[in-house]
């Protein structure tokens, strides 16, 4: 068997499953085999991992992974215990953790790997907007990707969206949010929409629906934080604007499904973690004891946490 040396001969293995997607949509399942393929392939090629899971042994000895959302926030929200939040905080963690790591993002900087997601988020917003039309018929169909990663597939789709979408008006510019990492409850009247969003952006009149896209999406954070700035600035259902968010990947993570609950938003992703593990295991790239640690964050994360908590501290020196 050929040995796997660049990304090329990865895509080239999967190349008819690829040329499928370019032309149709096809299934969860069958996207979720090629991104598992491509990740975990990738890590014997590049020195930097792209994927990454462990078990319970593991985390023994290397500790879990740290994830964007902060543990403040989701304290104040009521989404994690207190009890978990004030044992992360004493061992000096101010974030949640988990036993997995994806770079998404960094798949995405190749060219037809980016092609091929975008092509098939194209295909899942075409369907979605098929069976919820918005109420502003004659307004744009707007991507706003989150940075970094949000940019790469939030660009790609709207290219691809300007083929796909008959039925609808596809503004021509991809304008990204800067402002996600930090708290967003209330906007000063002073502020500008211009310091928040970069680049070109139509008015919540001339606005039909805000595609919100991140490349991958664990708590939900940022994404609820761009939501709040569009609605600060006039992007509401009231004025017949509504607002999606859409990934390529999405944990399903209960604090992250619960915020986009409370905003009231739709929710749409081409991959989510339960399938992502159920296939990487059937593909023989994780093991049992990795599947389990894993679906056992996604089922109770918390749970999760008090589990491998005297085993981060320890790590930790605390």
């Amino acid at each position: 068997m050929k040995q796997i040396r660049t990304i090329e001969d990865v895509l080239g293995s999967l190349d008819q499953d690829i040329q499928k997607g370019l032309k149709e949509k096809l299934s969860e399942e069958e996207i979720t085999r090629i991104l598992a393929t491509l990740l975990f392939e990738a890590n014997k090629i590049f020195p930097d991992k792209l994927v990454e899971v462990r078990d319970y042994e593991v985390i023994k000895s290397k500790g879990t992974f740290k994830y964007a959302g902060q543990s403040d926030t989701l304290f104040k929200e009521g989404l994690m215990p207190e009890d978990v939040h004030k044992r992360l905080k004493d061992i000096g963690l101010d974030r949640h953790i988990g036993p997995s790591y994806l770079r998404v993002k960094g798949l995405l900087t190749h060219q037809l790997t980016r092609t091929f997601f975008g092509k098939q988020m194209a295909f899942v917003i075409r369907d979605y907007l098929r069976n919820n039309p918005p109420h502003n018929l004659d307004g744009f169909i707007v991507c706003v990707p989150n940075m970094t990663g949000g940019v790469w597939i939030g660009d790609e789709s709207r290219r691809q969206l300007e083929n796909v979408l008959a039925d609808y008006k596809v503004w021509s510019s991809t304008p990204y949010v800067r402002e996600t990492r930090k708290p967003i409850d209330a906007i000063s009247s002073k502020e500008k929409f211009v310091d928040y969003v970069e680049g070109l952006m139509p008015s919540p009149e001339d606005t039909s629906v805000i595609l919100c896209f991140e490349e991958l999406r664990t708590s939900a954070e940022t994404t609820q934080n761009a939501t709040k700035i569009y609605r600060s600035f006039g992007y509401t259902e009231e004025n017949g604007v509504r607002i999606v968010e859409t990934c390529v990947f999405d944990y399903g993570h209960p604090a992250g499904v619960e915020r986009l609950r409370r905003l009231g938003v739709d929710r749409l992703y081409l991959v989510e973690g339960r399938k992502f593990f159920d296939v990487s295991r059937k593909l023989g790239y994780i093991s049992n004891s990795q599947y389990l640690t894993a679906t056992d964050w996604l089922t109770s994360p918390w749970e999760f946490t008090r589990k491998v908590l005297p085993s981060v501290k320890k790590i930790a020196g605390k």
